[in-house]
């Protein structure tokens, strides 16, 4: 049971990112290190319009399949059930380590902050990356970045994987085709069905996800999540099943659920700061 083994978990998680903080060492697979997650939510609120449907128009048109009259580019397969599907696809961006931090940190900054949840309510607000990133431009962290813009840092996106699982409970993965990288992405997003207004709350509909994927891999080490990133909705597919199931963790997945703890007592003092070997202190 998750309940007995999850504290175990939650430490061996917290020892992996304290390797990475410390020492820079790769020891985050996907979906476990929050500040490339970060980095993705703000490259995709700073994409211009076009590149934004250039390359999220598939994901779009496969949620919204599942209500009125659009056609999915990606057929469910055999058994899978339209109600116990997620869509992921995976974002790669082009950047090192230096650029890595600058987004992180540009993230978490409360000017930016501010600007992302307005491009979350999907209000149609489109600032430019520059605007998103002046905070941090301004303080005279302009070498990371340069003059490159968030179409430049967009480097791919993968096809669509549908997951699912069947009526006997076990989870299976169709994959949607990869760019040629010999590398992980830099984050995953994964997407429950449903219907989108615009482009505009599609687009911001993403970056909450992304968020609340951010969220996810604080809790998932035991400890709270930087304020920017309190916020309860659907994230990481496998621990908002958890949150569903299990009486350890409460219902962060639920955005009307009332939440009690967000685990300040167990988080160290300077966590929240950036790894040492790309730019921290």
């Amino acid at each position: 049971m998750i309940d007995e083994v999850e504290p175990i978990n939650q430490a061996r998680r917290f020892a992996k990112y304290w390797v990475y903080r410390e020492r820079g060492y790769d020891t985050l697979s996907l979906n476990e290190n929050p500040h490339r997650i970060a980095a993705v939510a703000l490259v995709l609120a700073g994409l211009s319009t076009d590149s934004f449907e250039e390359h999220f128009t598939d994901l779009y048109l496969q949620v919204a399949s599942h209500y009125g009259e659009t056609d999915p580019p990606v057929t469910l397969p055999e058994g899978a059930r339209p109600t116990h599907v997620t869509y992921r696809t995976d974002v790669y961006l082009g950047l090192d380590d230096d650029a890595l931090a600058t987004l992180a940190a540009a993230v978490t900054d409360p000017a930016a902050t501010e600007s992302l949840r307005s491009v979350q309510n999907g209000d149609g607000t489109h600032r430019s990356f520059e605007a998103v990133l002046s905070p941090i431009l301004e303080a005279g962290e302009t070498d990371a970045v340069g003059d490159l813009s968030a179409d430049d840092l967009l480097e791919a996106v993968s096809g669509i994987h549908v997951h699912w699982d069947d009526s006997a409970g076990v989870y299976h993965t169709e994959w949607g085709e990869q760019p040629p990288l010999e590398r992980d992405p830099d984050a995953r997003i994964d997407l429950l069905p449903y219907d989108p207004a615009s482009f505009a709350e599609f687009r911001g509909h993403l970056i909450r996800i992304l968020y609340c994927q951010v969220r996810d891999c604080y809790l998932g080490m035991g400890i709270a999540p930087p304020d920017a990133f309190r916020l309860q909705g659907h994230g990481i597919h496998e621990f908002a099943t958890w949150y569903e199931h299990y009486d350890f963790y409460e219902r962060y997945h639920d955005p009307n659920a009332t939440v009690s703890t967000w685990y300040e007592e167990h988080t160290p003092e300077g966590i929240y700061d950036l790894p040492a070997f790309a730019g921290g202190e």
